[in-house]
């Protein structure tokens, strides 16, 4: 260790020779900065990269921007020497994060610096963020802090935050996982935290994580923190864990030289000493117990709908007056904290008093995870007969894990005063008509009763396209395209067999000139013709254009003795229409031979 500090020391003091040789050459120092990646997703980070070059002191401030948060979380320095000449330079590395979707200008760190813009789109649904954290070296942990389980480099963690460990089926208890981060040496968070349970449910996870700067043991961790709703499934004793997907930079260097590479605080000279791979692990939360109980069976009210929590009840009605005839609205607020997804009511059932129909709910919650709130329940009602009415009261059945007992809300009755309603003269029947056929009362001003316009009548009410006179429409539709069709069929299967009438007169005419062409010697019409009958062949098997056939084509789709026997014949016909080449007797039976191989092959397909 000591050799180590003494090769450190001794390489620091070069440095500064160098640096102060040639510090009288030194450049002017310059800016440069650059964000990456320049478009991401609400929940997602980017880097802003801070390059200053030169001699000098230049005074750089974090860029201030509405709805982004800037971070620094790495700085680097180099040294060098080029042709005398000393260079330093410093890079900054800012985390970029924004708060709302939206295409936001980073102005330039210098008046001369062109501004960055940096786009933010809506995010996509998973609500995992994507950290991107600069190079910076993981350290040697030491004791755990607190109680949280640390990964064994001491990056990351996962812990499970829980009111309480003991719970009925049906309960719904509020939870919080976090995720600790050490800033710059998780790489990227790659995934939500999972539940590894089968016996419980996960219910309303937050969709954006509450993000928090922590120290842990003196190093400063990035906190994300989910809140969610945990159920069960089944009564027993059970043990839950969370695990998170992360992505973490390990040493290549044993650990007695990490152990000095974690003395250097710069990390430029960190990079010097220490080399680092990226690595895929999964942080997990130590297991927590939790013991789930049976609802009892003992004092279970009728209307007992599944609701455990603690729950208030009121009822309320749109209106006090009413007229018979006219709808009012009653409501039944349910209020308090537990699982609303089992609160439910019957509300009012239909009597002499009243006619009811189907009642509608909803839920309004300040709770992202739907803990607590309000469920309201709407009911239509019309008063059958005037008067002085009672809404008899509600009641509401629940189960309270508090007090370990049933409990039954009830709320008070309400009054509502119907009054009869108005007669008009459209209400009243139409006076009988007089001899004449007019109406008896020549004075009456009310609307007349409708009378019906009757016109044709007709024998049947069955639809027209099922009477059997139609029925021969589309008989006779269906009969013409199945002769047409026939017909078209029959002129494909003439064309086809005069094609092929054609083509088998072609190749008996180019066998016979091959023929003649081998009895006088002519090679290039012998291998001219014996390339036009393979090409007729081969545009049958492969259902193509002869002309279309190319060496090309012979190379793709055959193989073996056949790709080269044929392959040689096309190479020679060419070779005869531009040069004139000459064959051997054997080349001509060779040639026959091949030929007459591929139409057998053909006739036997």
């Amino acid at each position: 260790m000591r050799a180590r500090f003494s090769h450190l020391w001794a390489m620091a003091a070069i440095a500064a020779g160098v640096f102060v040789a040639g510090s009288s050459q030194a450049a002017a120092p310059s800016i440069d900065a650059s964000i990456e990646p320049a478009q991401i997703a609400l929940g997602e980070s980017a880097k802003l990269t801070i390059l200053t070059s030169g001699s000098g002191t230049v005074s750089l401030s974090l860029p201030v921007v509405a709805g982004l948060e800037f971070r620094v979380v790495g700085q680097s320095r180099q040294i060098q020497s080029i042709n005398g000449i000393t260079i330093e330079s410093t890079s900054t590395v800012i985390r970029v994060t924004p708060e709302s979707a939206g295409i936001f200008t980073i102005p330039g760190v210098t008046p001369k610096s062109p501004p960055l813009v940096l786009r933010v789109n809506p995010g996509g649904g998973s609500s995992a963020p994507n950290n991107s954290i600069p190079d910076v070296l993981p350290f040697i942990p030491g004791p755990n802090a607190k109680g949280l389980r640390m990964t064994p480099d001491g990056s990351a963690f996962v812990h499970l935050e829980m009111p309480k460990h003991e719970m009925y089926v049906g309960e719904t208890v509020p939870v919080e996982i976090q995720v600790g981060m050490r800033d710059g040496f998780v790489a990227s968070l790659n995934g939500l935290p999972k539940l590894n349970s089968s016996d419980f449910t996960l219910n309303n996870l937050s969709r954006q994580p509450e993000r928090a700067a922590k120290a842990i043991d003196g190093k400063a961790f990035t906190v994300y923190t989910w809140r969610s709703l945990l159920g069960a499934v089944k009564p027993g004793t059970f043990s839950l864990t969370f695990e998170t997907p992360l992505t973490v930079r390990i040493r290549t260097r044993p650990r007695q030289d990490s152990m000095l590479d974690d003395l250097l605080g710069d990390p430029f000279l960190q990079n010097i000493f220490g080399t680092t791979v990226q690595k895929d692990i999964t942080a997990a939360s130590p297991e927590a117990a939790m013991t789930v109980l049976a609802l009892p069976a003992q004092g279970r009210p009728a209307d007992f709908g599944g609701a455990v929590g603690s729950f208030k009840i009121s009822t309320d009605v749109s209106t006090a007056k009413s007229t018979a005839g006219d709808p009012l609205t009653l409501r039944l607020h349910v209020t308090g904290a537990g699982n609303f997804d089992r609160v439910d009511s019957r509300m009012l059932s239909g009597d002499g008093q009243w006619k009811t129909y189907e009642p509608k709910a909803s839920f309004n919650s300040p709770d992202p995870t739907g803990h607590r709130g309000e469920k309201i329940f709407e009911q239509p009602l019309i008063a059958s007969q005037p008067g002085t009415h009672t809404i008899p009261p509600l009641h509401f059945s629940y189960f309270d894990p508090s007090t370990r007992h049933y409990e039954t809300a009830h709320s008070a009755p309400l009054t509502v005063a119907v009054s009869a309603a108005a007669a008009s003269a459209g209400n009243e029947p139409p006076p009988a008509p007089t001899a004449a056929g007019t109406l008896g009362d020549e004075a009456h001003t009310g609307l007349r009763p409708d009378h019906a316009l009757t016109g044709a009548c007709v024998d049947s009410l069955l639809p027209l396209y099922y009477q059997p006179r139609f029925l021969a429409i589309p008989t006779a539709l269906a009969l013409l395209l199945c002769g047409a069709w026939a017909a078209l069929r029959r002129v494909e299967r003439n064309a086809a067999g005069e094609r092929e009438r054609v083509r088998l007169a072609l190749i008996g005419h180019l066998l016979e000139t091959m023929s003649l062409a081998s009895a006088r010697g002519d090679a290039a019409e012998f291998i001219n013709s014996a390339s036009s009958i393979l090409r007729q062949a081969l545009a049958v098997r492969w259902q193509i254009s002869p002309q279309q056939i190319t060496l090309v084509d012979i190379d793709a789709r055959l193989a073996g003795s056949e790709r080269d026997d044929i392959h040689q014949i096309f190479a020679l016909a060419d070779e005869a229409n531009y040069s004139g080449g000459d064959l051997q007797a054997a080349d001509f039976e060779r040639c026959m031979q091949i030929v007459r191989r591929q139409l057998a092959s053909e006739a036997a397909s």
